[in-house]
């Protein structure tokens, strides 16, 4: 299982987040979803051989948020830090 941090800055109520939530449910291959709204981010953990990092953007963009560039400075964001 891979897992994948997203950063959703509209993510800051529990309309959004359900939202959220069920778009990123509705990708095939997705098995956890942690939304953390003090952070606007989230943790999704999905099985690599039936959904990409790429999908799971393009799910949350089709629902009408955008997700944040991931930081640079070579840090995946798979830790949470």
């Amino acid at each position: 299982m891979q897992t994948a941090l997203l950063t959703i800055p509209a993510m800051q109520n529990q309309t959004v987040a359900l939202a959220v939530a069920q778009a990123l449910e509705a990708v095939a291959g997705v098995e956890t979803v942690q939304l953390t709204l003090a952070t606007g981010r989230a943790r999704v953990g999905y099985d690599e051989a039936r959904a990409s990092a790429e999908q799971l953007r393009f799910a949350v963009t089709a629902a009408g948020f955008t997700v944040a560039a991931p930081a640079s400075g070579g840090c995946c964001g798979g830790c949470g830090g």
